[in-house]
């Protein structure tokens, strides 16, 4: 029976225990750190004597059997303590026991083991949570571990066992359990008292840390939203210092589109409803940016003063949140294109037997995407039975795991009837544990016209071995593949000759050598070439071929083939070459006869009026030619013709033709004239030709010749007119002097006077410096701000007043005057510049035009602009140098190296009327072009989406994604300046702003009361 006696051993029982608890809190944290393994054996010896030790005073003790609270040591030891303390305090008490023997020493050792063992269980599923186990948990334990106990009494005799459990169930279940509870929870209070007080220790030295040096932005605001304290990080993420931060509210960098969310959420911390939360906002840096974070907000209240602080961590995810949106961009455009793709895609879910598809397999069979996705069996139903075994033996192999991919070509029949050729392809994406396939993934590509070009190809193999021309294929770089066997007819050369040759072996020297540099290029531009080759047998005769070539294949995956078909055609083309000549040419001179010119003029007079272009036509007589006749002989007289023919030829461009129509007349057609002004140039070339002596075998002769110049369209608009205007022109050049030429008519002869006049007072003009640099402004669309001037050249004249440069440049470049006219407005920008800038303290870049000509002469000297400059301490950007596109056009060495050095002194290039002609790229970046001048023949047109607003956006994209700013010419309304702005386009120039005005007024308009700032040339 249960009497006081169990009550007092109860108390002595738990007086050990408190003794283990007490001294384990006793027990140094360092020592357990430093001789952590010595520590264990030690604590399990004090554990093991407390269990002996309550051993010796048992709860109950019948019949040789103790009952103690040695169960309760074991399991929490091994609760706590884990697996060496409890396995050497188990020995300990198991050896205590034994020595104590008795029938039931062994059920008193397997309780030692079974609660030790529970214990351990315990701890291996609550190890990391021992300071959240609960009192109801601690009881559970005591329960399990003592009802074990309660059950090892059955290794003893049946009725012994009974009579035992009848006598101590009652004071162990109650006892013991409750023992553990009381126990376990002191141990979790004192094992994690200090562990809370270390964390509390490291979380305080880590905010500090953390807050000072961390890499999270950190802050603590007050209920009002004012910033109390910030870290240096968050300074530095927003841009603004401490005391500018102090001085704001959050509200006031927070992006107005996420102010209202975050609001609702602090007003609900501030209520009580909330204790921190959570948020992804923007907000608005110092520098205008937008600053993604992410946002953790926590609240500290203390009830008794009603203090509210709120603390909040700040981490930027700028980054992040540009390659989610770089990622959905990505995700968005695969979507796009294997919709918009010739490429059916499927996928087999093969667990669940479900196949999704995309639009373009629907397409290939003729139905929906939803119809074929609800009822996959539509594209195997129409398969034609003639493959549909094919397809489900494959599939077959896949399902049951013998391969992994599959590849087979098939005929389907679609719902429109047609027949179509399918190569499916798939592959094992997943598979289970056991290697079965759980997921197939393939495409559908339509072959139908593969297959059908593979019929094709196989009747053109038997065309290329029975056709009488030669056919060869040959790669990109001129190896022979194969050849026909006419192929080896004509050429005398058999496959073998020929097998993985160079085509050069065919070369003669009757083909220019360029021509097969163009060739080579024109098949790697066009893919083709048809025409005329002179080509070298195998016995070294040369002979004419018409030769077509194509290419065949041209793919990333393969190199190009080229096949070649050709056919001899020498002794045709001789025959025609022969009948052509004597119909068209003159057999003395081999120039063009009368009746070429004629065919000529036809042509010239079509096309010059479809292309708006002028031409020149001209009737030459020679002088004195019938005395060289009558004195030296006809032979003599042929003779000079023969010589007269070269010089006329030497005197003009290839693209010009000199015809002989009979006599001792000829004419010459100039074509492609941009003025007349070369007409003259060419006239005075042929006179001083002609002028010169001949030797006509042992004498030596001397003529002129008479010219008559008319033009097309100006005087004439047919070829019999033109031809009649020039003779008449002619005859007036013989009756004035002879060795002359005049035109057909007096008004071009008094702009050719003029001209000549104007030609003399511009040489005045230079050495009496009567030019005059006016300065149009360039304006900062943006900023509506004049950093940058053009400086456009005047001619003061004694007595015509200002002269535009249209009406001068043109002649000085042609002259060659351009360059002292260039030089003088270079010196002249400069000297300006520098007055600006030590007079209104400011910087003014000024551009100035460069004509092609000054570029090509290399007489001139870069370096004396460079020494100006450093004269007048004017740094190199202060100077912009316009050229045109057409001084790119097939740059010559030195041009380029001029432009090189401008570039290297750090003078900066702008491209003047971009877009009006041929505009190639590549130049931009090679010559550092730092600004493109928009033609204002685009801008004079501009509108709302119109062609011309479209092309000045893809000018601006392009310029502003090569790093060169863009300047747009000829502005004169307010909705071409908005259109433009609203564009991007960097600077305007025009009308609207200010026309071209001298230094003194461009002063007092734009300098003296608005003096711009040092700073502005930073901004060129």
């Amino acid at each position: 029976m249960f009497s006081l006696n169990v009550f007092f051993s109860i108390l002595e029982n738990a007086a050990l225990l408190l003794a283990l608890v007490y001294f384990y809190s006793l027990s140094p944290t360092h020592q357990r750190k430093v001789t952590p393994f010595l520590w264990q054996f030690l604590m399990g010896a004090v554990i093991g004597t407390i269990g002996v030790v309550i051993m010796m005073d048992p709860l109950v003790h019948q019949q040789d059997i103790l009952f103690d609270a040695r169960t309760v040591v074991l399991c929490l030891s091994g609760l706590f303590f884990g697996g060496i303390p409890t396995l050497v305090a188990t020995i300990i008490m198991a050896l205590y026991r034994y020595h104590l023997g008795g029938v039931a020493v062994w059920v008193g050792i397997c309780a030692l083991s079974s609660s030790a063992l529970i214990g351990l269980i315990w701890r291996r599923y609550r190890r990391h949570e021992l300071d959240q186990i609960s009192y109801r948990e601690f009881y559970l334990l005591g329960v399990i571990v003592h009802s074990l106990l309660l059950l090892w009494l059955f290794l003893l005799p049946f009725d012994q066992a009974l009579d035992a459990l009848r006598t101590v169930s009652l004071p162990i279940m109650m006892v013991l359990p409750l023992l553990t509870m009381i126990i376990g929870h002191l141990l979790a209070k004192i094992v994690f008292r200090g562990r809370d007080i270390q964390v509390k220790l490291q979380e305080d030295f880590l905010f500090n840390n953390q807050f000072d040096i961390g890499n999270i932005g950190i802050s603590i605001t007050t209920k009002t939203k004012h910033w109390l304290r910030v870290n240096p990080y968050l300074c530095r993420m927003f841009g603004y210092s401490e005391n500018e931060l102090k001085s704001l509210t959050w509200v006031e960098l927070t992006h107005p589109d996420d102010l209202n969310k975050d609001l609702l959420l602090f007003d609900k911390m501030v209520k009580g409803e909330l204790n921190e939360y959570e948020i992804d906002k923007r907000f608005i840096a110092k520098d205008g940016s937008v600053i993604y974070t992410h946002v953790t907000i926590a609240c500290r209240r203390h009830v008794q003063d009603n203090t509210f602080l709120v603390i909040a961590g700040f981490l930027d995810i700028t980054h992040q949140k540009q390659a989610e949106q770089d990622l959905l961009q990505s995700n968005e455009q695969l979507a796009l294109v294997l919709d918009s793709s010739e490429l059916g895609v499927w996928d087999w879910d093969v667990q669940h037997n479900r196949i999704s598809t995309n639009r373009y397999s629907a397409d290939i069979l003729g139905c929906s995407m939803e119809q074929l996705n609800l009822h996959p069996k539509l594209w195997i139903n129409a398969i034609q039975l003639k493959d549909k075994f094919k397809l489900l033996r494959s599939i077959n192999e896949i399902v049951k795991g013998r391969c992994i991919s599959q590849r087979v070509e098939y005929q389907l029949t679609n719902m429109d009837g047609e027949s179509r050729w399918i190569l499916q392809t798939g592959r094992v994406v997943d598979v289970d544990d056991k290697g079965k396939p759980l997921r197939v993934c393939g495409t559908h590509s339509d072959i139908t016209d593969i297959k059908q070009v593979e019929d094709s190809l196989s009747i053109a193999a038997s065309v290329y071995q029975n056709s009488s021309e030669a056919m060869s294929v040959f790669t990109a770089k001129g190896i022979i593949i194969d050849s026909n066997p006419a192929f080896s007819f004509i050429t005398g050369f058999s496959q073998q000759d020929i097998q993985d040759k160079h085509l050069r072996m065919f070369e003669t020297d009757l083909q220019p050598q360029h021509f097969y540099q163009q060739l080579s290029q024109q098949l790697s531009e066009q893919g083709h070439w048809h025409g005329e080759v002179w080509m070298r047998r195998k016995n070294g005769e040369n002979y004419l071929i018409l030769l077509t070539i194509n290419s065949i294949i041209r793919t990333k995956s393969q190199a190009a083939r080229f096949v070649a078909l050709f056919s001899d055609i020498t002794e045709k083309k001789q025959t025609e070459e022969l009948i052509w000549r004597q119909a068209n040419y003159d057999a003395l001179t081999g120039l063009p006869n009368r009746r070429m010119l004629l065919t000529f003029l036809n042509q010239e007079v079509f096309h010059s009026d479809r292309q708006h272009n002028h031409f020149a036509l001209m009737f030459l007589d020679l002088d004195y030619f019938k005395e060289i006749n009558d004195t030296l002989g006809h032979d003599m007289g042929d003779v000079l013709l023969i010589e007269t023919a070269e010089r006329l030829k030497n005197c003009v461009r290839e693209t010009d033709v000199v015809a002989r129509l009979g006599g001792d007349e000829f004419t010459i057609v100039l074509t492609n004239l941009e003025d007349t002004h070369g007409v003259e140039r060419v006239a005075q070339q042929i006179l001083k030709r002609l002028s010169e002596p001949y030797l006509l075998g042992d004498q030596t002769a001397y003529i002129s010749g008479s010219i008559g110049i008319t033009l097309f369209p100006d005087d004439a608009n047919t070829t019999e007119a033109l031809l009649k205007n020039a003779d008449q022109a002619m005859y007036s050049a013989k009756s004035h002097g002879r060795n002359r030429f005049n035109y057909f008519t007096s008004a071009m002869q008094d702009n050719a006077q003029k001209r000549m006049s104007l030609i003399q007072e511009l040489k005045v003009a230079i050495i009496q410096q009567q030019f005059e640099l006016y300065y149009q402004p360039i304006v900062d669309l943006s900023r509506q701000q004049i950093i940058k001037v053009e400086a456009l050249i005047r001619w003061n004249h004694p007595t015509m007043g200002l002269i535009p440069p249209a009406d001068f440049i043109s002649i000085a470049e042609e002259t060659g005057m351009i360059i002292d006219i260039g030089n003088w407005a270079f010196y002249q920008a400069c000297e300006q510049a520098a007055k600006w800038k030590a007079q209104f303290n400011c910087e003014i870049q000024i551009s100035i035009n460069m004509s092609p000509v000054q570029f090509k002469d290399e007489s001139s000297d870069v370096e004396n602009w460079f020494k100006q400059m450093s004269m007048l301490a004017l740094p190199t950007k202060s100077i912009c140098i316009e050229i045109t596109e057409s001084l790119l056009h097939d740059i010559e060495p030195n041009v380029e190296a001029r432009l090189q050095a401008y570039g290297n002194a750090g003078m900066q290039l702008s491209l003047d009327d971009f877009g009006t002609g041929y505009s190639s790229l590549p130049y931009l970046t090679k010559y550092n072009v730092d600004y493109l001048k928009i033609d204002k023949s685009f801008v004079g047109r501009l509108a709302a989406k119109n062609n011309d607003m479209c092309l000045c956006e893809a000018i601006i994209v392009m310029a502003h994604k090569l790093g060169i700013k863009v300047i747009a010419e000829g502005i004169e309304t307010e909705s071409q300046r908005r259109l433009l702005a609203f564009a991007g386009c960097d600077y305007g120039q025009g009308y609207l702003f200010s026309h071209a005005l001298s230094s003194d007024d461009f002063e007092q308009k734009y300098l003296v009361e608005k003096a711009i700032p040092l700073q502005a040339n930073q901004q060129i």
